[in-house]
């Protein structure tokens, strides 16, 4: 297995997208820390998931927003565990609303959880990330450089991760530590419950993605476990985005009138046959 031997952290790894990464990284062979925020019912079912694989399990509460938390955090790490080779840093804050009306509570904590807590997290793990040359992951948003409505304390805190993924990959290269983010487009989780209307997410996604669907946490693990291998590590300093090609452009006929699209369709319908 491609991470036989190796350990890996993921913060806000107990749901959502972070199980499905904690999940994927387990069944390609490695131990798994696991960090939550409040929810150890929630952690203990997800450890339990990755010990039925065989793998070997730590369950730590940490709040990101903490910097206090995050400093017992990485020292439990380097005084239990002794090993790490994988950071991947899942855990998100964002509130929805508008940049004009933004409260300092829910600007700050974005930027503390979503970039500080990264930051952290790098100064502390180094000595045991550079043992055997490891891996950072950034879980970014395709919202760190499109603009959507009432996205901007996510999307601004999240393009600030990925300029701090770039300094990161560029200082920790080397000293044999990959860095890279991996920015997501909507994916089917609780978060998309943050926006107003989150059907009018999902009817956004099927459209304009090519294939017709709003993406899942299984879209993502794939990538992030394949960027802590050696076959990606001309990859350095870079955002993979994995979003179904919903940012590759526009598709005109979306812009149709109703009776337009109604004839578009019609016609299809009749090549079909």
């Amino acid at each position: 297995m491609k991470h036989e031997g190796k350990i890996a952290l993921v913060t806000g790894g107990t749901r959502g997208i972070g199980k499905a990464i904690s999940l994927r990284l387990a069944q390609d062979g490695a131990d798994i820390i696991l960090n939550f925020k409040s929810d150890a019912t929630t952690a203990e079912e997800t450890a339990q998931e990755i010990r039925d694989l065989g793998r070997r399990v730590w369950v730590f509460q940490a709040d990101m927003r903490d910097d206090k938390a995050i400093r017992g955090l990485t020292k439990t790490i380097n005084e239990e565990v002794g090993q790490l080779d994988i950071l991947v840093h899942n855990a998100a804050f964002g509130t929805m609303g508008s940049i004009l009306r933004m409260g300092l509570f829910s600007w700050r904590a974005a930027m503390d959880i979503n970039v500080t807590a990264l930051l952290l997290l790098a100064q502390q793990l180094t000595p045991l990330l550079k043992v055997q040359g490891g891996h950072i992951i950034g879980l970014s948003s395709i919202g760190a450089d499109m603009t959507f409505s009432e996205y901007a304390n996510i999307g601004v805190s999240k393009a600030a991760m990925e300029a701090l993924c770039r300094y990161l990959a560029y200082e920790l290269a080397p000293l044999g530590i990959h860095t890279n983010a991996v920015s997501a487009g909507p994916i089917k989780t609780r978060a998309i419950d943050w926006f107003k209307y989150p059907h009018a997410v999902d009817n956004y996604a099927t459209t304009k993605s090519p294939l017709s669907r709003m993406g899942t946490p299984n879209d993502l693990c794939g990538i992030v476990s394949f960027l802590c291998t050696p076959d990606a590590d001309w990859i350095l300093g870079q955002t993979i985005r994995a979003d179904g090609g919903i940012s590759m452009g526009e598709d005109f006929m979306d812009w149709l009138s109703d009776e337009e699209r109604a004839t578009e369709e019609a016609i299809k319908a009749k090549k079909r046959k």
